[in-house]
């Protein structure tokens, strides 16, 4: 009589249900991570602390200069378990993202204190532009970090790139894309960008008028990364309370910041050793959260929903985010007080002349946004 009873269906559904979670030994453990424009001082800054995470399995180095070659094989010295590979020229840049898990562009960071915004945008933007193209075409899926200055124009250009004519430069494979959107692979999860070196600037100012340990200091940032456009919120720094005469001090520290260093090093430029710092603690924290790993935070310049903050106004911008297998899992705006919130408000001016300035060149219009753009 039990044999009219569908024992096997039963015991089957029995084990779906009983399942408490994820099976660990089918997540990832070690990732390949993808760095363009590796032979630039930024690029090499971070490939050399990356080749010290255990949690990269392959580190790709892309650059159009002959040297990234020299420099990859100079880091397989290092004796940890990440392969180096390197990836000369343009035509194969393709492979050097096929089956990448994270795909980071640097480099072009300022030289000199006077670089504004469009300056940065019209020397990085074939680079960046070129990468998102080949993430589109050839690896939608990778999580895509940007750290090229002006962060606040390329998330923007990344997320709505656009291919309107076809170019003999470009592979016969990126003529059936056109943006992320209109290709079906857009996901604004995956496009990130890098805003580490803020919170890392407010730690170290703060920790100078309290006196703490900046490794025990927490201050969160908002608003974007570039001059003028990132808010320290020092009123809600940890674990001391900093006193109001120090806000306004330790936010004009911040400003000013690069532009000191740039002051110090003169012609020689920025070596990049901070920014480099920062952005491989970010991938090392993206890896960790796509191993599964819960509780991993960071500030990032992202697609901002409407219920967040200036999310209404300002359709990116810095935020405190939490970060999954699939990218951001989520955004947080912190609480501010009413001179920070004035601050940002301030900001937005210049975080939304960029955004358009990256938008403006998807679009077409740069040229009539041109005079529009705030130097910065």
């Amino acid at each position: 009589m039990f044999a009219k009873f569908p024992v096997k269906a039963l015991a089957s559904r029995s084990r779906q249900f009983n399942s408490t979670g994820p099976n660990l030994n089918s997540i990832k453990q070690n990732f390949v991570v993808t760095i363009l424009d590796g032979a630039d001082k930024m690029g090499r800054n971070v490939a050399l602390l990356l080749k010290q995470c255990p949690l990269i399995s392959e580190l790709r180095l892309y650059d159009r200069d002959k040297s990234i070659c020299v420099i990859a094989e100079d880091l397989s010295h290092i004796d940890t378990n990440t392969k180096v590979t390197s990836y000369c020229g343009f035509g194969v840049l393709k492979h050097a993202v096929l089956d990448a898990d994270l795909i980071l562009s640097v480099g072009g960071c300022r030289q000199k204190a006077h670089e504004c915004a469009r300056h940065l945008f019209e020397k990085n933007v074939d680079n960046v532009r070129s990468a998102a193209l080949h993430c589109i075409a050839f690896n939608p899926r990778a999580i895509f970090c940007v750290s090229n200055p002006p962060i606040e124009a390329f998330v923007p250009l990344v997320s709505e790139a656009t291919i309107r004519e076809k170019s003999p430069n470009f592979p016969a494979e990126f003529h059936q894309f056109q943006e992320y959107k209109k290709a079906g692979v857009y996901d604004a999860r995956k496009i990130i960008g890098i805003s580490s070196i803020g919170c890392m600037r407010a730690k170290y100012y703060v920790s100078l008028i309290s006196g703490r340990d900046p490794s025990n200091v927490r201050c969160a940032i908002v608003g974007g990364i570039s001059k003028n456009c990132l808010v320290a919120c020092v009123s809600q720094s940890r674990p001391d309370k900093i006193h109001p005469h120090y806000h306004k001090i330790i936010q004009g520290a911040i400003h000013f910041a690069e532009d000191e260093a740039l002051k110090m090093h003169g012609e020689h430029g920025s070596e990049c050793l901070s920014s480099a710092l920062a952005v491989s603690r970010f991938v090392n924290t993206q890896l960790k959260a796509l191993r599964g790993e819960t509780n991993c935070v960071d500030y990032a310049f992202v697609k901002q929903p409407a219920h967040i903050g200036l999310g209404h106004i300002l359709p990116y911008m810095t935020t405190i985010v939490r970060l999954g297998r699939h990218g951001v899992l989520s955004a947080h705006m912190p609480k501010i007080n009413g001179f920070e919130a004035h601050c940002l408000k301030r900001a937005s001016m210049f975080i939304r002349e960029n955004i358009r300035l990256g938008e403006s060149f998807v679009t077409g219009e740069q040229k009539k946004g041109k005079s529009a753009v705030k130097k910065n």
